[in-house]
């Protein structure tokens, strides 16, 4: 079957991203039975020679423990530290020790130039999904882990502001990429946290060499056919005004600022 203009692109966006997923993580929590539960999903980001783990507010408030882990070597090791955190725009950043950020070694935070600043986060008009949903990381039988897959979903955009991503789940008019069926909004139980990578559809996808950036993380669904997500633009002012960081001119949001309290 011969594919579409539309569909060829999107294919191109979704390779392209798919050489950035390392970036996403799995956060848990453990059942009083001392077995793993997936939580959400996380994004590793390195700015300035340091490491930040960025989430969605819920997730590190869903666990039952108050002990959160994460998928360390060879087993899931505990996760601490003071997260910095907004609770009206639902987003959590930790900064990692140089031991956490070593033992996060399966995964691989974003580069500085592969994180979206607030022109090009609104120039963005396709979004690609990637977290951990809960539906297909069940626990394994007999092992105490979960399947660990990592699931991608794109959409396209319905407004972006300097605080807020809305994307679309249009069954008439969202292919999936890979397998051509008609997909909706993911459940966001583990997808939440995940991140939102965003492309614009200028001369570069169109010549086959799309730049998508993280634009932000995912936190609500409001029905099976939107999904909200933070920008970017409130983590970096988050990691900006947490923990007094000089951020690149070129990421720094002037036109945010926060306060955030310790978690």
């Amino acid at each position: 079957m011969i594919k579409s203009a539309g569909e060829i692109l999107v294919s191109e966006i979704r390779a392209a991203v798919d050489q950035l997923k390392e970036c996403v993580t799995p956060l848990f929590d453990v059942n009083d039975k001392g077995e793993a539960e997936l939580l959400g999903s996380a994004v590793l980001i390195s700015l300035s020679d340091e490491t930040y783990l960025c989430t969605a507010k819920h997730v590190i408030d869903g666990n039952q423990t108050s002990t959160l882990y994460f998928d360390g070597p060879s087993k899931l090791e505990v996760l601490e530290g003071g997260f910095q955190v907004s609770k009206e725009h639902d987003v959590a950043v930790l900064k990692l020790t140089p031991e956490q950020a070593t033992a996060f070694q399966k995964y691989q935070p974003l580069r500085e130039d592969e994180v979206a600043n607030q022109s090009q986060t609104e120039a963005s008009n396709y979004v690609e999904f990637l977290g951990f949903p809960e539906t297909k990381n069940r626990k394994l039988y007999k092992q105490n882990k979960i399947k660990g897959l990592l699931h991608a979903n794109g959409c396209t955009v319905i407004e972006i502001t300097s605080a807020r991503v809305r994307v679309s789940f249009d069954r008439k008019r969202n292919l999936d990429a890979k397998t051509r069926q008609r997909v909706t909004a993911p459940d966001p139980h583990g997808m939440s946290g995940g991140a939102m990578f965003g492309a614009a559809m200028d001369n570069n996808t169109i010549e086959g060499k799309p730049r998508p950036r993280l634009i932000g993380l995912s936190t609500d669904k409001p029905s099976n056919a939107e999904v909200f997500g933070s920008t970017i633009a409130i983590v970096l002012a988050i990691i900006r005004d947490g923990w007094h960081v000089t951020l690149p001119s070129r990421l720094d949001p002037t036109n945010i600022k926060t306060n955030p309290p310790v978690a």
